[in-house]
């Protein structure tokens, strides 16, 4: 009672770790002096304690004021084009709890200062995917949808973030990120998928049983099946050297090995690199390693926000 009184309302069908991550959201709103807001949707009509109200005006669910500006600008050309949706504008603007708001927070400030110091950028992205060919960062971007969708996946599979980058060859490679913060990769799939499932198959990256077993439905076309589909069609389709599929999420997250896992054992062995998960906690560590000051208070503050788990085991 004590908790909702000070922090709001919570969600009682939370497990566990989402129970701790509402919480953190719920203090960080009431740390920054936001009043309870209702959600998840626009529609909705109960408040919860990680909902805030007004935020496409105050910005207050961004660290930087130029995140915030960058996600206003996203939003508007998503609606003057009227391009494939992948923006929830309310989602973005007003859900502490949301993983997308999590990742325009995480690589925008990676986007401005690509601009300013590659190789800076360059060095700490080296020092978070090791076994990955990075000589020079030379793009990173959120939220993409590789256009026209008939020539990927044919379907609305987006990138949360990618980060393009050469080998000291010259070679191009992307790394397509899926960011968590509590969502569920998911065990369902979509209707009327057969095409995918036949791309996957022709990928050439699956062991010998694994297209009796999708195509008999025995293995479901998950979502990181469908991202990983969609990252080997883009470097395909772009002519790159190799492509990677990570799956970013805090460390006690409690699904994301398995997830990894349901792929990775129908993965040909030497494809076993193609597919793999890295914590938020170890490339926020990296951040705040290598880059300059102003950026390493960015991704503290980024830390304390999201990550800071011990802040709500005394309050549950």
């Amino acid at each position: 009672m004590e908790n909702k009184e000070i922090y709001g309302n919570q969600c009682g069908s939370d497990n566990a770790f989402t129970r701790k991550a509402r919480l953190l959201q719920s203090m960080y709103r009431v740390e920054i002096g936001e009043e309870e807001g209702v959600g998840p949707t626009r529609a909705s009509k109960r408040k919860y304690g990680n909902m805030i109200s007004g935020g496409e005006v105050s910005g207050k669910n961004f660290l930087m004021k130029e995140t915030f500006e960058y996600a206003m600008e996203r939003v508007e050309k998503q609606k003057k084009e009227k391009t494939l949706e992948t923006i929830d504008g309310f989602r973005l603007f007003n859900n502490l709890l949301s993983s997308q708001p999590m990742a325009f927070n995480l690589f925008h400030p990676l986007m401005l200062l690509l601009k300013q110091d590659p190789a800076m950028v360059t060095l700490a992205v080296r020092s978070v995917f090791r076994n990955f060919p990075v000589f020079e960062v030379t793009e990173i971007g959120l939220e993409f949808i590789p256009t026209p969708i008939e020539n990927y996946t044919n379907d609305k599979s987006a990138m949360d973030a990618y980060i393009r980058f050469v080998d000291n060859k010259g070679g191009k490679h992307i790394i397509a990120i899926e960011t968590k913060y509590t969502d569920v990769l998911g065990v369902n799939e979509a209707s009327r998928c057969e095409e995918q499932k036949q791309m996957l198959v022709d990928t050439g990256l699956f062991s010998a049983n694994f297209e009796e077993l999708l195509m008999g439905g025995k293995v479901k076309l998950t979502q990181i099946y469908r991202n990983l589909l969609l990252t080997e069609r883009y470097r395909i389709k772009e002519g790159l050297k190799d492509s990677y599929s990570v799956v970013l999420s805090p460390k006690e997250h409690p699904s994301t090995e398995e997830e990894i896992k349901s792929v990775t054992e129908y993965l040909k062995p030497e494809y076993a690199y193609k597919l793999s998960a890295v914590t938020l906690e170890d490339f926020v560590d990296a951040m705040i390693q290598y880059l300059t000051e102003y950026y390493v208070q960015v991704y503290e503050r980024f830390r304390g926000r999201y990550l800071e788990f011990g802040k709500v085991d005394l309050k549950l």
